[in-house]
């Protein structure tokens, strides 16, 4: 369907100033950066078109054409390209295979237009240096996104509703109800196209949208004025929120090493621990307070997982890490002359007869029982060493163990294994003791290692 207005009305309304001072306090970098408009063809988008056009903005147009109207969806995107062309606006127009895309992923139409639409956004945005991505989501659409996360049970993330900045998209006119940018269409004759399938209430947005909204307007007929305080609030009381969780960090997290430590300790000091701890997992892909909290009580060496991350219950600390097969990655030294820059530095050089300092980034060991290549490695299964200052052979199991370490710092251990199989080195920790210098009269070689 084609909507054209019939007014001839020359004037602009109060919005295109509200919006000039909206953009002015809210968007102050996207008034001078380069923007990219989503625009659809519908009101919404096509009153943004218009307002960034007479505010005159450095800006492009983006519109997407998923053809799943037939004839409709090609003259939603004849609109929006004759509009660009009448006033010289860049325009980028895109046209996706959708239902066979949805075919082969298995996902809803909602989703994959939605991922379809911001990869190629961001992509164009990558290609043509434009820094913004400007959406034309308005307030009824805020207050329609709130009553379903309402609906469907949320935390004040989901109550808060859409946001006006994320990355580099920005919504300018979450200011504005629908019944503001229509008003504005009508007394400024801009042309748009209407969606039919936004008519029906086969969709729970729809349903929102034309049964209940309309309900709670009839009974506050400043309901959306009402909203947005009520929106207010909630933003200030996550701010609050965000505040709380922060200091949680500041006091009981630490990154190490590309891993995440809690300590557990420390954040008995802080009521509803678990709650805390969830505000940060979720970050990482954890969302259940219930496991958080089973785990912070399970025993050491308990793991919860999904599909990237892992975290470990390690006596007093709950440690995440990412999950990355290497244990079957190996590293070859060749010659004395072949410097390893990979895992880390490790270079063997020869040294003088007297003065062996041994620490734990350096050993020396007797040249004469080196066999080439040397082998750096993870630990594998049955791996036994005689440590260094022990008659006894021991299982590097056994080792790891009575040096208490976690099974994130066991995993994160080399060993350097001589070409006859034997093991010179658990890399930082022990050296064994069959390579060890025994006469002066020998040609010993220094191994460091360079973290």
């Amino acid at each position: 369907m084609f909507v054209e207005s019939t007014s001839n009305a020359k004037s602009f309304t109060a919005m295109l100033d509200q919006f000039k001072e909206h953009i002015a306090q809210k968007f102050p970098e996207s008034a001078s950066g380069k923007t990219l408009l989503a625009v659809s063809g519908g009101v919404d988008s096509m009153v943004l078109l218009h307002l960034y056009h007479a505010l005159k903005l450095d800006f492009a147009v983006a519109h997407c054409n998923f053809q799943l109207r037939g004839t409709e969806s090609n003259l939603d995107e004849k609109l929006v390209i004759d509009f660009c062309k009448k006033y010289n606006i860049p325009c980028f127009v895109e046209r996706f295979d959708t239902m066979q895309i949805l075919e082969s992923r298995k996902v809803s139409i909602q989703i994959a237009a939605r991922e379809l639409r911001y990869n190629w956004f961001k992509q164009i945005c990558i290609d043509y240096d434009y820094q913004f991505i400007a959406t034309a989501h308005h307030l009824d659409d805020q207050t329609e996104t709130f009553l379903i996360n309402f609906t469907r049970g949320t935390g004040i993330d989901g109550l808060v509703g859409i946001p006006e900045k994320n990355e580099n998209i920005i919504r300018p006119m979450l200011n504005f109800s629908r019944e503001e940018i229509l008003h504005y269409a009508t007394e400024n004759g801009v042309e748009w196209r209407e969606d039919q399938s936004n008519a029906t209430t086969k969709y729970l947005r729809n349903k929102m949208r034309h049964l209940v909204l309309p309900v709670l307007k009839e009974e506050n007929t400043e309901f959306l004025k009402s909203f947005q305080n009520t929106l207010h609030h909630l933003k200030q009381t996550q701010l609050l929120a965000n505040d709380a969780v922060a200091f949680f960090e500041k006091e009981c997290v630490q990154m190490i090493e590309n891993q995440l430590e809690f300590d557990l300790d420390k954040a008995q000091d802080f009521s509803n621990k678990k709650h805390y701890l969830l505000q940060v997992l979720k970050r990482y892909g954890f969302s259940s307070a219930d496991e958080i909290e089973k785990i912070c009580l399970s025993e050491a060496g308990k793991v919860l997982k999904n599909d990237q991350f892992t975290i470990l219950k390690d006596r007093k600390k709950l440690i995440v890490f990412e999950e990355k097969s290497i244990s079957n990655i190996i590293f070859c030294i060749k010659s004395k002359d072949d410097v390893l820059s990979l895992p880390f530095f490790m270079n063997i050089s020869e040294v003088e007869k007297e003065g062996f300092n041994s620490d734990k980034c350096t050993i020396f060991v007797n040249s004469n029982l080196l066999k080439w290549p040397l082998i750096l490695r993870r630990k594998q299964t049955g791996d036994y060493f005689q440590p260094f200052g022990m008659n006894g052979i021991k299982k590097v199991s056994k080792f790891f163990k009575d040096e208490k370490l976690s099974k994130i710092q066991k995993d994160n251990t080399w060993i350097l294994e001589n070409g006859d199989g034997k093991i010179i080195w658990i890399v930082g920790l022990r050296a064994d003791d069959r390579f060890k210098i025994t006469s002066n009269n020998q040609q010993n070689y220094k191994i460091t290692l360079n973290q």
